[in-house]
């Protein structure tokens, strides 16, 4: 079924994953245009913050976090496997070859094509 063209696929939206973050732009939304909420929230952070308090720095994060999103975190992965035909030696290759060899006729013959290569190739 193809859909028509300049209409959507899925009139009613996309459903929230986030409904606390939702939540919290509706309230802030309906405060007005000129943000009065979200600036007193900022404020009392910044208050906070400046007196270093530990307790407020969880409060902070949260809802930093679901405005903003949390930022990226870098990951180093290191693979020590070989990917390359260029990675293995020859006799590793004549072996890894004779091994997936064995084992596909292994598998056909227990299946009862004989060894033979599947037609759909």
């Amino acid at each position: 079924m193809p859909f028509e063209k300049g209409k959507s696929g899925n009139p009613k939206g996309r459903k929230s994953e986030k409904p606390f973050a939702d939540a919290l732009r509706m309230e802030l939304a309906a405060a007005g245009d000129d943000h009065k909420a979200l600036r007193a929230i900022a404020k009392n952070l910044i208050v906070l913050a400046q007196k270093a308090e530990l307790a407020a720095l969880p409060a902070i994060n949260s809802i930093a976090d679901r405005l903003d999103g949390k930022p990226a975190q870098e990951s180093t992965v290191t693979i020590d496997d070989k990917r390359d035909a260029t990675d293995w030696t020859r006799a590793e290759l004549v072996a890894f070859l004779r091994d997936a060899t064995s084992d596909r006729t292994g598998a056909a013959e227990k299946d009862g094509r004989g060894g033979k290569p599947d037609s759909v190739h």
